[in-house]
């Protein structure tokens, strides 16, 4: 079984997402041969320092119980934890994906991705998020003191604060058809997995006369959060294609 979430924005003012994103490693322990975390993760970071923040600490120990326990868990760098570090995923057992991922099964091919890059209509977006991931800009930032990164962050969180509300949802760019076309050809037709725009739902795109599913993952809230599973032994259990499946938590 594989399982796919992005977009749970651990804060630590949102005890209750901690509580949903702790019961989701539960199960995949129990459940899950792999973990694909794509984005988003934690709301925001901005240095290896966050490694000691109180409020993340069970979400670090239950991460490296379920690299422990067996479980591959592969993180992708979403727009506001695009700073996670190699020494940090390597702390916590996890294993960097870049975006976009091809995923191989046995039965079928996925493309993974945190779902930004696909949104290039929001132009002014686009230049901000490729000017940030400049190597040099992020040593720029990480000279800051901690305290005046941690502020920058409060400060850009204060800003995109009610973003999750539906009136402010409708207001967040969503991915370019035309892409998301160009994105299905350049990687044979596969079926595309992304969160980011906070849109869940399934897309039937028909590009050059071939089926394509786009999966748009949730982002998590207080009252709800969401994963996607997969289970390339369901062919073997009467099942004549495996689907993915959502799954609330």
């Amino acid at each position: 079984m594989i399982f796919f979430a992005s977009d749970v924005h651990l804060a630590s003012d949102t005890p209750a997402i901690t509580a949903r994103f702790l019961s989701f490693l539960e199960r995949a322990r129990r459940e899950a041969q792999a973990v694909y975390l794509l984005g988003d993760i934690f709301e925001s970071w901005v240095g290896d320092e966050d490694l000691n923040l109180k409020a993340y600490q069970s979400v670090f120990a239950a991460l490296r119980d379920t690299t422990s326990a067996g479980v591959q868990v592969y993180f992708m760098a979403g727009n506001r934890d695009f700073m996670v570090s190699d020494q940090v995923l390597a702390s916590l057992g996890m294993i960097r994906l870049d975006d976009p991922y091809v995923l191989s099964t046995t039965t079928w091919q996925f493309v993974l991705s945190h779902g930004d890059l696909y949104c290039t209509s929001d132009i002014k977006y686009q230049e901000f998020r490729a000017k940030v991931r400049v190597p040099e800009n992020q040593a720029k930032f990480l000279r800051l003191p901690y305290w005046l990164r941690r502020g920058i962050a409060a400060w850009i969180r204060w800003r995109s604060k009610g973003r999750r509300d539906e009136a402010q949802t409708r207001m967040i760019t969503d991915v370019d058809e035309a892409t998301v076309e160009d994105e299905a050809r350049r990687f044979g037709y596969a079926t595309l997995i992304h969160g980011h725009t906070h849109r869940p739902a399934t897309h039937d795109h028909i590009v050059d006369g071939i089926h394509v599913e786009r999966w748009v993952l949730a982002d998590w809230s207080t009252e709800r959060g969401e994963y996607l599973s997969w289970d390339d032994a369901a062919e073997n259990i009467g099942v004549e294609t495996p689907s993915l499946t959502r799954h609330s938590i």
